[in-house]
């Protein structure tokens, strides 16, 4: 034991040497993670305060691949609560929470993707299929007599949903009719998780009104075989108008961050609340739901980019048009909606991490949305070229309020246990950075880059140069292929091909996702920590 020591303390003297080069402290690094992986018992208080000093050491941040052997370390101090025999493995929870809430930079990205990728279960999900026959042809009159209701009124659309109400005041119908073009697997997708999502959500301490689908002839795709109404000029739907139908309750068009659906603040904080809830509840179930909102780093290059201009969080760049990914949410006053962007996990880990953040992040963005849709209408640049201050939009006491109140029940969902510790962040500034950024609309601008262009014919460059606000005559004299162009499409956060402007957001998303992740883990081990006491 004595020599294992000799030779843990040697490679923490190395690690700590401010006159060892970087690669040799990286490899000490390596090598302490390795020994104290193979012999946990070896582990004492000394070290495991020498592991705690590493993670917050400020001098070590200026070195350019810092991250690395700041995640060596963090997985040395998680394979202290990894092993079940570990002796220490209370004071190293403990450790980790306290590295958690003082760590900066590449160290706190560190620990937060180490504790974001501990292990817990999974519970094993089944998604009940129905039969693929030839979808039935059917009248709209047809369709309502499959439910237990009668129309009442006139058929409206919603979108590309076609809606009436029913003899029940709290429901309606909804046919979706498919896009033209669309793979009518999405709306069978659709259903088959509407089925599921309806028999769980009956056992929820929370409301969540799953609408019901409706069932023709067996099946959950139909044709319709006229409309009741004239069909809105800009839709293109399928033609054979292929759809489905469910009875929902008749919030479900009314979205989470909208004012008018709410007498008072506090049925909004309620609302949030409960979404958040259950999108951390079912995400500990291994149904997630991966699109709360569209999250784009660049929807110009999503044709020709290998993520398809999907946004990483986790690399903390600038997020395109935020409050435009806010306009319709897949958060309502009925629950979260939209349920074919459900998808089952198996596995824990990094990329189930990922998600919970996509989760936390999302539901930050849609509560400051909420602030800004009081007068939806001041966005972009002033006349003057200055871009629009809604600052005073914002409540900051609220906003504080709402940030703890998405913490702590996405917290109580995914654990199922109350969160009974202080914020792991500093929730003030979180909200105060929120105010500033989301506030204030400084970033207006991308470019449309030639690679861009050269993938469009010129029809498409021009509608969609008149897309993006331009004037029909201004977007037919641009040459598509001559020149960057740049367009007015914000407000982003943070400007063209550069980071978030509010890199707060994004620790607190990481803090808060690894939180949950490090809650659950330590309930499923509870025993370990109680022993070690």
């Amino acid at each position: 034991m004595n020599a294992l020591h000799d030779k843990i303390f040697f490679e923490l003297q190395t690690i700590t040497s401010c006159h060892a080069e970087f690669p040799a402290r990286y490899m000490a690094a390596c090598n302490l993670h390795a020994l104290v992986r193979s012999e946990p018992q070896s582990v004492n208080a000394s070290i495991l305060s020498s592991l705690e000093e590493i993670l917050l050491d400020l001098s070590l941040l200026r070195h350019r691949q810092s991250f690395f052997l700041f995640k060596e370390t963090a997985g040395t101090m998680a394979s202290l609560i990894t092993d079940n025999s570990a002796s220490l493995a209370n004071k190293t929870l403990n450790s980790l929470k306290r590295v958690l809430r003082l760590t900066k930079g590449s160290s706190h990205k560190a620990v937060t993707e180490t504790l974001g990728s501990l292990p817990f279960t999974l519970k094993t999900q089944v998604l009940k299929n129905r039969n693929s026959d030839a979808p039935p042809t059917l009248t709209w009159q047809e369709l309502v007599s499959q439910t237990k209701y009668s129309a009442e009124g006139e058929f409206f659309f919603k979108g590309r949903s076609l809606v009436v109400k029913l003899s029940n005041p709290d429901k309606i119908l909804v046919i979706k009719i498919a896009r033209l073009g669309e793979e009518i697997d999405n709306l069978s997708n659709e259903m088959i998780w509407m089925e599921h999502l309806h028999n769980e959500a009956s056992c929820l301490p929370v409301r969540f009104d799953v609408p019901q689908p409706v069932l023709v002839q067996g099946n959950f795709i139909f044709r319709l075989a006229h409309l009741p109404t004239p069909l809105p000029a800009k839709l293109k739907l399928h033609h054979q108008k292929i759809a489905i139908a469910f009875v929902a309750h008749k919030d479900y068009f009314s979205y989470a961050n909208e004012p008018r659906n709410f007498h008072s603040d506090s049925d909004f904080v309620e609302v949030m609340g409960r979404n958040s809830w259950l999108l951390g509840y079912f995400a500990a179930q291994g149904l997630v739901h991966t699109a709360p909102i569209p999250l784009f780093h660049n929807r110009v290059q999503h044709h020709r980019r290998e993520d398809n201009g999907l946004y990483d969080w986790t690399r903390g760049g600038r997020l395109d048009q935020w409050l435009a990914s806010c306009r319709h949410p897949n958060i309502g006053l009925c629950g979260t909606r939209d349920f074919e962007h459900f998808s089952i996990f198996n596995q824990t880990g990094k990329k189930l991490y990922q998600q919970i953040g996509v989760h936390i992040l999302s539901l930050f963005l849609v509560t400051a949305s909420y602030f800004r849709n009081r007068q939806a209408d001041r966005v972009g640049l002033q006349c003057n070229g200055n871009p629009v201050d809604a600052r005073h939009l914002f409540d900051k006491k609220l906003l504080v309020l709402l940030i703890q109140k998405i913490v702590c029940s996405y917290y109580e969902g995914f654990t199922g246990r109350q969160h009974d510790e202080e914020m792991p962040f500093d929730v003030h500034q979180l909200a105060s950075r929120m105010i500033e950024e989301m506030g204030v609309d400084n970033h207006m601008h991308e470019i449309l880059r030639l690679p861009d262009q050269n993938q469009m014919d010129d029809n498409e460059f021009k509608n969609f140069l008149i897309s993006r606000g331009f004037s029909e005559k201004r977007a037919s004299s641009l040459t598509r292929g001559s020149a960057e162009i740049a367009l007015l499409t914000g407000p982003h956060l943070g400007g063209f091909n550069q980071q978030i402007s509010i890199p707060e957001i994004i620790d607190t998303t990481a803090t808060t996702a690894a939180s949950c992740v490090l809650g659950l883990f330590t309930r499923e081990k509870e025993h370990l920590f109680q022993k070690s006491a």
